[in-house]
């Protein structure tokens, strides 16, 4: 039994370490040399390609990076997996792309959940991570115990796709966040003030915030690198989060001014940096 993993990158490795730090044990699959060498002294199973033992999971865990690549990995699980086998797509992607993928798994009765989580690599180190889960009602009760291992909270949020709809919120927030740090701290640089003074003030004050808290201080450094999170995964985010604003209609001019910032900062900075360096806009005075 155990759990399988397909993805062990930042996130997919986290949850791995966490799982087999709880005592469950891990198999896992990862075109990358390096994550199946990382799960193996961790002391996972690392495995060089799909194949029956993700039939002997209990519960199997999607970490992938695109949409192509979770495409081609439910296409191939719908060849492998047993009636009633629980899968999780914990990714960031649009709720058709999601349906697609659930489509997919329904051919072979295995159960696709909607359960992206709020976090960056490094808080999924310390499985310090908020999981919105959505689909199945049954099958999430099955294996809620599994998921206490790599997050801290879970949310349930009902129907497939609520669990997306949900991130897309968190999202949208993590990002508009992240451009008002920037520009606080710039404007209290602009004023003649210390920038260690200045995040001292916003981690305790009122306008204190958790990405303010994580990449301020990568801000004030430059230290863009490793990354939580870095601008690849931004770019995709924030096409998501805006692709599905449109659709609903909705009124967003918050969002609509950071995507603009960060727009400016994909064509500036390296796309490896991490997502504070949507600071150097301000930095680098790019936008006159």
């Amino acid at each position: 039994m155990g759990v399988g993993i397909i993805g062990l990158g930042a996130m997919g490795g986290a949850y791995a370490r966490n799982l087999l730090a709880g005592g469950i044990s891990v198999s896992g699959f990862d075109p990358d040399p390096a994550a199946q060498e990382m799960l193996s002294k961790a002391g996972g199973t690392p495995q060089t390609s799909y194949g029956d033992w993700l039939a002997e999971c209990e519960l199997v865990i999607l970490s992938l990076a695109n949409t192509k690549i979770l495409a081609d990995a439910t296409e191939k699980l719908s060849d492998i997996l047993k009636p009633g086998q629980v899968v999780l797509e914990t990714g960031t992607f649009t709720l058709d792309t999601k349906q697609a993928a659930k489509k997919r798994l329904d051919s072979c009765g295995a159960i696709l959940l909607d359960c992206p989580v709020s976090g960056t690599g490094a808080q999924a180190a310390v499985a310090d991570l908020v999981m919105m889960a959505s689909g199945s009602e049954d099958a999430f009760t099955r294996i809620k115990p599994l998921l206490e291992h790599f997050t801290k909270s879970v949310i349930y949020a009902g129907p497939f796709g609520n669990g997306s709809k949900l991130k897309f919120v968190a999202n949208h927030a993590v990002y508009v966040h992240n451009c008002a740090a920037s520009e606080s701290l710039n404007y209290g640089i602009c004023l003649g003030l210390e920038p260690k003074m200045i995040f001292d003030l916003l981690s305790h004050g009122a306008g204190q915030s958790k990405m303010s808290d994580l990449r301020m201080p990568l801000m004030i450094d430059g230290a863009y690198e490793p990354p939580t999170a870095n601008m690849t995964i931004a770019e995709k985010d924030i096409s998501v989060i805006s692709a599905d604003i449109k659709s609903n209609n909705c009124y967003t001019p918050l969002f609509d001014a950071s995507q603009k910032l960060y727009d400016i900062a994909y064509k500036n900075v390296p796309i490896t940096y991490d997502t504070a360096a949507v600071y150097e806009v301000y930095r680098q005075k790019l936008v006159t």
